[in-house]
């Protein structure tokens, strides 16, 4: 086995969220699941692997992967806490995201932009 360097750990995730903008699921999945071999629990694979569900409309999968595994691996991570907010929406649960929402949007990174769009659009 070999390994990669984050250049190119990178470059992979990229081409997988790239699949997964083109609706090809069954690739983005496969090249996510070779990454977990080499950078497993990584919080930036968790993430994709949210994206992953959410986009083939899969919240609940994606809420209990959430739940389950990737925050009580990142318990910090407000971009984890903010795709877990999209998923209660996408479930059609919005008052349980709102005070996330409301609590995420109060920052300067991405997570705060994610939480703002979502409570542009509730």
């Amino acid at each position: 086995m070999f390994d990669l360097s984050t250049e190119e750990a990178q470059l992979l995730l990229e081409t997988g969220l790239m699949a997964i903008g083109q609706n090809r699921f069954k690739s983005a999945m496969k090249i996510l699941v070779a990454l977990e071999q080499y950078r497993p629990g990584h919080e930036s694979l968790d993430v994709a692997k949210v994206i992953l569900c959410l986009s083939q409309f899969q919240g609940k999968i994606a809420l209990e992967f959430l739940d389950n595994e990737a925050l009580p691996r990142h318990p910090d991570s407000r971009m984890l806490r903010a795709f877990r907010c999209m998923a209660l929406i996408q479930l059609q649960r919005p008052e349980e995201a709102k005070p996330a929402l409301w609590e995420l949007r109060d920052g300067d990174d991405n997570a705060a932009d994610l939480a703002k769009s979502l409570l542009e659009n509730l």
